[in-house]
């Protein structure tokens, strides 16, 4: 079967993810402007180079400066970019993508084969350290170019999932990414994307500037030409009251990423645009280091998860505006399985006998347990876990309390996304936050095939299974949709029935901005959006 773009699509994602403020496609657009973003500090990436660095902030920044060779669209379609079409062969093992001619980097380098070359190779290069991207793109054999508009994808075995990783992929000049070493090329990007990358204030500002010379390369772009805005300034801000209220005080026009609070601000209010979207993907979901005591005991973990109640910590934290989250993917994923719901429903009494056959025993007048015969553990040790996050916080510590009734002592400790990595490189964790967002279920491949428990790698855990490996497995070689889902749902059941991961919420994206903002774009998922046609009213 031979697969192009207009047959590429992401089934089931029902929501149509286009948002025009105002009435802006029935008016004149206007050039002009600098388009101000509120952002939460902590989606500061720590490095800029999207070719290394793991974090959909980076890739969606990237994408200001640099078009992938395809984009998921707003109605969560493949569509071009850099790419005019695609085709994939019978057997799964050959990638053949056509490019778009007349194409230049904004340095004045060819967009060419060689340069689709150039970047891939760049990414699978174990000197790169790419974070996830080297990943998705998989074993791939070799990237052979065709001629100057085409290039092949050739690998040993079927890889049906290579657009997921490519869409994200920022495609940066040859010229420059050799010019500068890896550390200093993320503040030297060159792309061919509607604005260059023009500054970076450690936590402050970015800052992209129109590229005059753009030619609407991409099929977001609604006009042919170069943006309409001047410049887009991305504020990072830590407080949340502060970034809530920056379109409010009018320091901002968008605030991306809110809390929910902030519909308390601008939800119905008739000078402001107020939007609310869904995140497929994994949830706001721990996984859990099973290599040492006390999570090396299933009947630990499982205390834990018949200890949880996720809808009382949605009700108590977030009016229960955040969405149900109860396994390995989130409830609103379209290969979410069904049964993860039933599995582990709140049930005190039975955590506490799970734990009181580990070994973790009650001690008359002490709120926690202690150990009594687990094995590499020293009697009268507190039952202490430590749940590690990069952000919320907050439903940790309501976690915690949870976790207390049945006598386990909850660390809840913050961490910034580099020594987040740190400490996952060196297996230093119990309970590590660990997010991927994407309608696609190879998700579930990046985090719990056991071939990625390496450096970079996204499996965390220290499980090893062959069967859960082998079925991960299909969601890099199976195309029909319906069998890549079934697969993903068999999936969801093996990681439940060993209770490798803590499922909490998912989070929806709250978004705030004026109504000068037209044509704000939203993406597919909640955490992208296109500004290439978006304008500014004066």
């Amino acid at each position: 079967m031979t697969f192009r773009y207009i047959a590429t699509k992401l089934q089931a994602l029902a929501v149509a993810a286009l948002f025009a403020t105002s009435a802006a496609l029935a008016q004149t657009p206007v050039s002009g402007g600098n388009l101000t973003i509120a952002f939460p500090a902590n989606q500061e990436p720590a490095s800029l180079d999207g070719h290394i660095d793991p974090f959909q902030s980076t890739w969606l920044f990237n994408s200001f400066i640099a078009d992938p060779l395809v984009i998921l669209d707003t109605d969560a379609v493949y569509k071009p970019a850099l790419a005019l079409s695609w085709e994939l062969s019978p057997d799964s093992k050959i990638w053949t993508f056509k490019l778009r001619p007349g194409v230049r980097f904004q340095d004045g380098t060819p967009f060419n084969a060689a340069a689709v070359k150039f970047n891939v190779d760049r990414i699978v290069d174990p000197r790169t350290a790419s974070k996830q991207l080297a990943s998705e793109i998989g074993p791939v054999k070799s990237v052979d170019v065709v001629d100057d508009l085409t290039v092949r994808f050739v690998y040993d075995q079927a890889w049906v999932t290579l657009l997921a990783g490519l869409r994200r992929t920022p495609i940066w000049s040859p010229t420059a990414a050799q010019r500068f070493s890896l550390a200093d090329f993320q503040r030297n990007l060159v792309g061919t994307g509607p604005f260059t990358f023009a500054e970076w204030i450690t936590n402050d500002r970015m800052v992209f500037r129109r590229w005059a010379d753009y030619g609407g390369w991409n099929s977001a772009s609604a006009q042919q030409g170069p943006a309409y805005l001047d410049s887009v300034t991305i504020r990072f801000i830590g407080e949340n009251a502060v970034l809530n209220e920056a379109v409010r005080a009018g320091t901002t026009l968008v605030g991306f990423t809110l809390t929910p609070d902030a519909r308390d601000i601008y939800k119905d209010k008739p000078n402001f645009v107020f939007l609310s979207r869904g995140q497929s993907g994994t949830g706001l979901q721990l996984v859990m280091n099973i290599r040492n005591p006390p999570l090396s005991d299933i009947r630990v973990r499982q205390a834990l998860l018949f200890a949880r109640d996720s809808a009382a910590v949605n009700r108590l934290l977030y009016d229960g505006t955040y969405i149900p989250s109860d396994g390995p993917l989130d409830n609103v994923h379209p290969c979410f399985w069904p049964g993860a719901s039933a599995m582990y429903q709140p049930n005190l009494d039975r955590a506490r006998q799970l734990l009181d056959e580990a070994g973790w025993r009650v001690v008359p007048g002490q709120p926690i347990r202690q150990a009594r015969g687990v094995p590499g553990v020293a009697d009268g040790t507190p039952l202490r876990v430590r749940w590690s996050t990069i952000h919320h916080r907050e439903i940790g510590e309501a976690v915690q309390q949870q976790l207390r009734r049945v006598g386990v002592d909850l660390a809840v400790e913050l961490l910034p996304g580099p020594i987040q990595l740190d400490r996952v490189n060196r297996r230093d964790f119990d309970l590590m936050f660990l997010r991927q967002r994407s309608p696609d279920p190879v998700i579930l491949d990046q985090v719990w095939n056991s071939r990625w428990d390496q450096p970079g790698g996204w499996a965390w855990t220290g499980y090893k299974g062959e069967e859960l490996d082998r079925t991960v497995a299909q969601l890099r070689v199976v195309s029909d949709q319906g069998a890549r889902c079934e697969a993903a749902r068999n999936a969801q059941k093996i990681i439940m029935d060993n209770a490798l991961m803590y499922p909490t919420l998912s989070q929806p994206v709250f978004i705030a901005m004026s109504p000068r903002v037209q044509n704000f774009r939203m993406g597919s998922e909640g955490n992208w959006f296109f500004l290439h046609s978006t304008w500014l009213q004066r």
